[in-house]
């Protein structure tokens, strides 16, 4: 049970636990955000470290300290070892251990050391996390040197080469770049492609091929090209559900794959007007991660474009009920719903929940000031601002 990135430990616990076993690698990656936003709403703050060996040694599991015991040989563990230790860590976004483990110098020769490869891309993965602000327009200036360390000095290393080009293109697609820009490295993640899938297996090569579709459907996005967008995003789907699982894990990663493939639909069948399209797809990726909170905030905002304000109100409760990353928004969304419904006092409720949750919420605080006039609803007033800190 859980969310797919969240069973997904369990696999990479596996992998780093038995070396003979498959390599194993979710697309999602966390911010430290959610790590330490679900660390303050279970009420735990003695787990909110940065380092596992940071952990008091009564409050480690077996599994816990074997990672420590594993993080305190670095130097003697196998590349392969030391890849799937990091996977490990990145899982559970503990991503600065590797800062330091890692050193600048790793790359020289990793033409001949695909394992080196792997680990800079990790390396570089954490620090883009680390750094991640809560709106990606405001991350234009990210550090991307270390990827494209990778191109520069390992361009045939696989998957660490195609990786990383997808990430650069990614993130420079959604911080504005010119459309001559991300058209020369869509030309990039086109051949860094074609050199992996020639290299992979057949499941391998069809996640990484699906993943390439949806982040190049963004050049033909910007260009208001809807019949390509389509066409693009259609290849992406139909490569994701091609793919033939033929281990546990590897269903864990059909459907962590398909889940972004029907996310990025949806908002496609937004942004080209079809709310009734959009609400399929929307209630397609429900399905498909049903405890995944950021799912049910999806479904509310699609319910929401489409005035059904008492499904919309139910999805954002759901979203809130299952925790972070939805915990604030979805009782703040649900707020708005109830205020549509004309249900002010349930309103009322959950704009405070959503402030005990994030007390920075400044949606939710203004939401509480406009409040009708009433007894009860001037003394949650009253309330709201006593609790502003500077």
């Amino acid at each position: 049970m859980g969310p797919l990135h969240a069973q997904g430990i369990e696999h990479y616990w596996r992998a780093f636990a038995d070396e003979s076993s498959a390599p194993f690698c979710l697309q999602r990656t966390l911010p430290p955000a959610f790590r330490k936003q679900l660390i303050a709403e279970s009420h735990a703050p003695q787990y909110g470290v940065r380092d596992p060996r940071e952990l008091p040694r009564d409050l480690r599991s077996d599994r816990w300290q074997a990672m420590c015991d594993a993080l305190e040989s670095w130097s003697d563990l196998s590349r392969e070892r030391q890849c799937r230790l990091a996977l490990l860590m990145h899982a559970l976004c503990l991503y600065e251990p590797l800062q330091q483990l890692v050193p600048p110098d790793n790359l020289p020769t990793c033409g001949d050391d695909p394992g080196a490869a792997e680990l800079a891309y990790w390396k570089a993965a954490g620090r883009y996390a680390l750094g991640l602000p809560n709106r990606m327009s405001q991350y234009g200036h990210a550090d991307m040197s270390g990827f494209e360390q990778i191109l520069l000095r390992a361009p045939d290393a696989v998957p660490a080469a195609i990786n990383a080009t997808l990430k650069i293109f990614v993130h420079k697609a959604k911080t504005g770049a010119s459309l001559g820009e991300l058209a020369a490295w869509r030309e990039r993640a086109e051949a860094a492609l074609a050199h992996a899938v020639s290299r992979l297996d057949a499941f391998t090569a069809g996640l990484l091929t699906s993943r390439y579709y949806r982040a190049i459907g963004f050049i033909p996005q910007r260009c208001g090209e809807k019949a390509e967008v389509v066409r693009i995003m259609d290849l992406a789907e139909k490569h994701a559900r091609g793919l033939k699982p033929g281990t546990e894990a590897e269903g864990l990663l059909y459907s962590e794959n398909l889940h972004p493939v029907l996310e990025s639909r949806t908002k496609e069948a937004l942004w080209l007007g079809d709310a009734d399209l959009a609400l399929q797809r929307a209630q397609a990726v429900v399905e498909l991660d049903r405890y995944d909170s950021k799912t049910w905030a999806e479904l509310g905002e699609v319910a929401m474009k489409r005035k059904e304000w008492s499904a919309a109100a139910d999805a954002y409760v759901v979203a809130a009920t299952l925790g972070p990353p939805a915990s604030a928004v979805g009782r703040y969304m649900a707020g708005v719903c109830y205020r549509e419904l004309g249900k002010e006092r349930l309103a009322a409720f959950f704009f405070k929940d959503a402030l005990e949750v994030d007390p920075l919420g400044i949606s939710s605080r203004n939401a509480l000031c406009e409040l009708p006039d009433a007894a009860v609803m001037d003394a949650l007033k009253e309330w709201n601002f006593s609790t502003i800190t500077l």
